[in-house]
């Protein structure tokens, strides 16, 4: 009995983050931009026009896939990879500056920092939290030994 809760106390991370990746099916790159789009035609209050021309410049400028294993990537690929996706990102900025008036390019610039921001606190959170999950599995998992005794 103490084998089989120690082996599901293991198990717990993992089917966590099973249902995880379940819940957060990737969207295609389509529904992707349109969702972008809504959400900046919502905060910056755009026309349809430029609903329009924005989803045109995000459809044309789509972002290179990187590959999957970061670990195989050499020190000059990833300095490559992270200059093209840095003149990605001047590109897009240029050609959206063109669409929106001076206010809405403002709060755009304001809401991508924001984004930057948010992201890079998540990224470490969610860490902190699985070293938090993790090691509170193993505590519930001893409390359950214990208890047995």
């Amino acid at each position: 009995m103490r084998h089989l809760i120690f082996l599901f106390a293991l198990a717990l991370p993992l089917i966590g983050t099973a249902q995880r990746l379940h819940q957060n099916k990737e969207l295609s790159q389509e529904e992707r931009i349109t969702l972008h789009v809504k959400k900046m035609q919502l905060a910056l209050d755009l026309t349809e026009e430029q609903s329009k021309l924005l989803t045109e410049i995000f459809k044309k400028n789509q972002r290179p896939q990187p590959p999957k294993k970061k670990q195989d990537i050499s020190s000059e690929e990833h300095y490559q990879m992270r200059l093209k996706h840095l003149d990605h990102q001047i590109a897009i900025q240029n050609e959206v500056k063109t669409v929106l008036n001076e206010e809405q390019f403002t709060a755009w610039k304001k809401m991508q920092h924001s984004k930057k921001r948010r992201r890079a606190h998540q990224g470490k959170q969610s860490k902190s939290h699985h070293k938090h999950m993790h090691s509170r599995g193993r505590e519930e998992a001893s409390k359950a030994n214990k208890k047995q005794f």
